[in-house]
């Protein structure tokens, strides 16, 4: 939206599984309007109809799980339109109810269930009017790390006094003074850099943030996803291949080895191809590994040969 260039159907296109909307008043108490941080500044049109393209996506990817981070402006949108901006785009057939009172469904059971959109909310205002649990709350349920940061500071993991969260994000951006239409803003998006800040940088700070929490890292806030490069770090938080890599590439040859993975056939040169990568192999259900391993053994100097051995 406000802080990428490219629309909400070419980012989940891409790859970009959770969306951060600002959520404020429109015209009429019965709208709602994305707005960042006013509409004066950037009105990126209605709630109901980004919601709809959503809707539209799921639609013909069943597979893919979309989270959203609704997050209210000073001037709040009424619980009824929200709730209404969901209903008209058809949006709310997808919604995952409510926050598991135990643990957090699979991904596998969640597409099985149809319930592949997960809304996320700040206002407890919101939340409370809500009777059918669209919108799960952020206290004890996500860990927003500090953040967002200033050109030239350091990137840090904090706070440290994690209770009960269970959904890690991490902000990674930049902001600064910026005015638009003649009004002074704080926190306003910085576009320079973003070779650096959606390169290595990216990757180092997710690294050092996960080694610093318990829990394992669910989202990362980036502004201008596509300068940079955020895709090749991402997989490999992910442990996922490359993009025309395969799984057999993720085998090291440490051994005399014949690899039988279903769908995949790979000859040794293959598999030493990307030894380095070896800590990042992904292994499911359907893809199981059958490894049958002969170590190398060495045979003595003065050993000879009998015509049996030869």
């Amino acid at each position: 939206m406000g802080t990428q260039y490219f629309g909400i159907q070419q980012q989940l296109n891409d790859g970009i599984r959770g969306l951060h909307l600002n959520i404020t008043q429109g015209a009429t108490a019965s709208d709602v309007s994305l707005c960042y941080p006013d509409c004066n500044a950037y009105n990126g049109g209605s709630l109901r109809d980004t919601l709809t393209i959503v809707k539209n996506w799921l639609d013909t990817n069943q597979r893919d799980v979309v989270t959203i981070f609704l997050e209210s402006a000073l001037l709040k949108a009424s619980p009824a339109a929200v709730l209404k901006a969901f209903a008209d785009s058809g949006a709310d057939k997808y919604v995952l109810m409510g926050k598991p009172a135990a643990a957090w469904p699979s991904l596998e059971s969640m597409i099985g269930n149809h319930t592949t959109l997960v809304v996320f909310s700040d206002d407890a205002g919101l939340v409370a009017a809500n009777p059918k649990g669209y919108f799960i709350p952020h206290p004890n349920t996500v860990l927003r790390l500090d953040g967002p940061f200033t050109y030239g500071a350091e990137w840090t993991c904090g706070p440290w006094n994690r209770r009960y969260e269970s959904i890690l994000v991490i902000p990674h951006y930049i902001v600064q003074t910026a005015t638009y239409n003649g009004a002074t803003y704080n926190n306003m998006p910085y576009p320079f850099n973003l070779g650096t800040t959606n390169g290595y940088q990216f990757e180092f700070h997710a690294i050092t943030c996960r080694g610093g929490q318990s829990i394992w890292i669910n989202f990362m806030e980036v502004d201008y996803y596509s300068e940079g490069d955020v895709k090749t770090p991402t997989l490999k938080l992910n442990a996922l291949p490359y993009p025309n890599d395969n799984v057999a590439n993720f085998y090291p040859q440490f051994f005399d080895a014949t690899v039988e993975v279903v769908g995949v056939s790979a000859s040794p040169p293959t598999l030493l191809a990307s030894v380095s990568r070896l800590a990042i192999l992904p292994i499911t259900q359907n893809m199981s590994p059958k490894i049958n391993c002969k170590p190398y053994s060495k045979i003595p100097d003065d050993h000879e040969l009998t015509a049996k051995e030869i």
